[in-house]
């Protein structure tokens, strides 16, 4: 049962159902004797509550309990909780070169559930256009391996048409891409918060080719805080400070102080040219015009809603060449300070959107740029897709000498994945950061800092 009988006064509470109050928390779990209620728990309800309340609580517990045996049994497997199998903290280990914190290969079961778009489309169709990291051919090796599920059940053809809730599995071998060999530095750990100076070139959580070479991951794995609740995020290719709350209370209120404007943020960042050196306040609109590639404009786009900001700028120091100049964002849009920054005239040196050369001598200049968006994103997306071109043109290449051996060296080499017979080549460093740091958040009661970037000193 979920709760102890109402004699001993003493009730267990699943923690996942984010119950508040005077509730006593325990570090320890308890389970049922019942194989099918083996269920987590770690909070402990108040005995000076009445009959009736732990009556409601056990109504609603064994209420949410019922509803999710009724799930499919794929979703349910889908849904369960990071870190909860501790597996996958042997499933590969960290090596560190040429400057880079890298990943062992491994197999991985890619798991995703069909999205409105896909309804009707079949596998190739889905693999062509929204996973095209891997040429097709690798996709239909993977089904004559019985590596591609849906459902969690074999598919003998790419073919097959994809229904409402169907669950996609692909199980591959798994390269993750490399970031930078830079220390994660702990700012604070109390009962409330762990906060991190997040190096550049790291995402927050896994996405995309990072799983392990993600934050969280690196956290659980190697500083061994497990069950962090994030609080806010910053790019992958920006520094700065990265606040978790322990408890989904903490989380809670602070990403609401933040959402609330209630907070007080500081970056720093490095610009083309000479800032004035008076401050300056940009509340120039932020127009997200590419919601797929994440591009944003400090005007207005037409068909596009654009959402208020407002950024305060210092100059802190000039070189005769850049400047360092100290942010202040009173919100929070899509990449606001990088825009604000553009619209103003003095993009951030090495930001690979908002400085490139697609935006024309006009990205120096106050005001819009006059260019076609779409002109403009064809040609940043260009340098992209040309390299990802290149990379699934190695693996094509790769795919006629594969073999059928089985993997070995702990699975880390497997002669039938593209990856492991042509490696894919080292990142430019230089590539996996912008000028962009975080330098501080401060709440209604709590403040953290980082040291400046040396590239800022």
């Amino acid at each position: 049962m979920l709760l102890t009988s109402l004699k001993n006064k003493t009730f267990l509470f699943r923690k996942d159902f984010g119950f508040v109050g005077n509730f006593a928390m325990l570090r320890s779990s308890a389970s049922d004797k019942d194989e099918k209620r083996k269920l987590e728990c770690d909070v402990i309800i108040d005995p000076k509550r009445t009959k009736l309340e732990v009556e409601k609580v056990e109504k609603k517990l064994n209420h949410s309990f019922r509803s999710k045996q009724k799930l499919p049994i794929h979703m349910r497997y889908a849904k369960q909780p990071l870190f909860q199998n501790k597996d996958i903290f042997k499933e590969t280990e960290y090596y560190f070169e040429n400057g880079f914190r890298k990943v062992h290969p491994y197999y991985f079961d890619f798991n995703t559930f069909c999205k409105g778009r896909w309804l009707g489309k079949t596998l190739r169709e889905v693999y062509t256009t929204e996973f095209s990291l891997y040429p097709i051919e690798h996709y239909e090796r993977a089904v004559l391996e019985g590596g591609v599920k849906v459902n969690l059940k074999p598919v003998v053809s790419l073919d097959v048409k994809l229904r409402d809730n169907d669950m996609i599995s692909a199980r591959l071998h798994r390269h993750e891409a490399p970031v930078l060999d830079t220390k994660v530095e702990i700012i604070e750990d109390n009962s409330k918060y762990v906060v991190v100076n997040k190096p550049s070139s790291i995402p927050i959580h896994p996405c995309g080719r990072f799983r392990n070479n993600s934050l969280v991951y690196i956290l659980a794995k190697d500083l061994g805080y497990q069950g962090l609740l994030g609080c806010h995020r910053i790019d992958r290719l920006t520094s700065g400070i990265v606040i978790f709350g322990k408890t989904k209370n903490i989380a809670h209120k602070v990403a609401k102080e933040i959402s609330e404007r209630k907070v007080e943020k500081q970056y720093v960042c490095k610009v083309v040219g000479e800032f004035p050196s008076t401050d300056i306040v940009c509340n120039e609109p932020v127009s997200l015009f590419n919601r797929k590639l994440g591009y944003a404009v400090a005007w207005k786009v037409e068909g596009v809603v654009g959402k208020e900001a407002s950024t305060w700028f210092t100059r802190m120091s000039y070189d005769g060449t850049n400047s360092v100049v100290l942010c202040k964002p009173k919100t929070g849009r899509t990449h606001q300070i990088r825009v604000h920054l553009q619209y103003l005239g003095f993009p951030i040196i090495n930001d690979p959107i908002y400085n490139h050369p697609a935006w024309g001598e006009e990205r120096f200049k106050v005001g819009r740029c006059t260019r076609g968006l779409g002109e403009v994103v064809d040609q940043i997306s260009k340098q992209f897709l040309q390299t990802k071109d290149e990379q699934k043109q190695i693996m094509k290449e790769s795919l006629a000498s594969m073999s059928e051996a089985p993997a070995v060296d702990g699975d880390r080499y497997a002669p039938s994945c593209v990856e492991c017979i042509k490696p894919l080549p080292d990142p430019n460093p230089q590539s996996l950061f912008i000028y962009l740091h975080a330098l501080s958040y401060k709440g209604p009661d709590w403040e953290f800092k980082t040291n400046m970037p040396a590239w800022a000193n």
